[in-house]
């Protein structure tokens, strides 16, 4: 990629950023280098083939934006900026986008910032723009630092949490809790649901229960399966046990009782390893079964799955688990 330099350090009027030449000061070969397209289109894969400055691209009425961004020559730099400044949108959510594309090239922070001070872009936009540019990039925990500032309102939040709890090179698990406690959106699309709930779930088992009831009931039981679903299913030791005994001790209602009870003897659940002891075990903890010591009979000192029933019963019988 070439440098880029503005001309004048961009003391020019506000309305020359319509002016393509004035704005990127380059000759007729200048474009962008293929190393930072085949960044640009790598990282576009690993996010269900989207980018956020697409999304905002399209917001602008700028149909098929792939098809301008990443630019491949400088005519098709040219061709995106001329459809940002022939869009009917307001100057500043304009100017943000120019801001974005600044921040591509070698220089970006000084080049992308000359130009935000020159246009007198308001703070708020500069402040999402560098969140959703470092969020492109993979650069997670940087971008939060950005989108999470009180001064934004909630822009693509659903495409932001997505990306934080789905994309491959994300593994810090807390941050799209961070993002979501911090800035709570409003979750309303089920696969975004979805990959939230396994955040919360992993977390705490208890957190989870609590937050699929606000769901309504069709999302609240297909997520209290899930929940089921993720504590057995999870990876063995002592963390799977202590979540399990955590999940069985749960005060359920009467609805999620029912839900429990069928989803482990006859629902998708009922395969599981440890189904059938979960049900024997609630059922206890519940005062609904006999002794624990009976119910586990022949299964003393086993494990099922990493999970050592003979220990849970045990913890009944000395009192040191509670009856919900």
């Amino acid at each position: 990629m070439e440098k880029l330099s503005l001309r004048r350090s961009l003391e020019c009027p506000m309305d020359d950023f319509e002016n393509f030449d004035i704005l990127f000061a380059s000759d007729r070969s200048f474009a962008y280098a293929e190393q930072t397209i085949t960044k640009i289109l790598k990282s576009r894969r690993l996010v269900d083939n989207e980018l956020l400055i697409e999304k905002l691209l399209k917001t602008l009425g700028v149909e098929r934006p792939q098809d301008f961004y990443p630019p491949r020559s400088n005519q098709t730099l040219r061709d995106l900026h001329s459809h940002i400044i022939d869009s009917a949108s307001p100057d500043h959510h304009k100017q943000s986008i120019l801001y974005y594309i600044l921040k591509d090239f070698p220089d970006n922070n000084k080049t992308a910032s000359a130009f935000a001070r020159a246009v007198y872009l308001p703070e708020k936009y500069r402040i999402f723009i560098n969140g959703i540019w470092l969020l492109d990039r993979g650069e997670f925990a940087k971008a939060l630092d950005y989108l999470t500032e009180p001064v934004l309102i909630p822009t693509f939040p659903e495409e932001i949490l997505y990306i934080l709890c789905t994309h491959p090179d994300q593994r810090d698990d807390k941050l799209p809790l961070a993002y979501y406690y911090t800035v709570s959106p409003a979750i309303t699309t089920p696969k975004v649901i979805e990959a939230l709930f396994s955040k919360i779930a992993k977390s705490s088992v208890t957190e989870a229960l609590l937050w699929s009831r606000k769901q309504g009931e069709t999302s609240h039981r297909k997520l209290f399966e899930q929940l089921i679903h993720n504590v057995l299913d999870g990876p063995g030791g002592e963390n799977k046990a202590t979540r399990s005994v955590e999940l069985i001790h749960l005060p359920f209602s009467k609805e999620e009782e029912a839900w429990f009870e069928a989803y482990l003897t006859d629902g998708k659940g009922k395969s599981l390893h440890g189904a059938k002891d979960a049900l024997k075990v609630r059922a206890i903890a519940t005062g609904r079964g006999s002794p624990i010591a009976e119910r586990t009979e022949g299964r003393r000192g086993k494990s099922d799955h990493d999970m050592d029933w003979s220990s849970l019963g045990s913890s009944y019988e000395q009192g040191s688990v509670t009856s919900a």
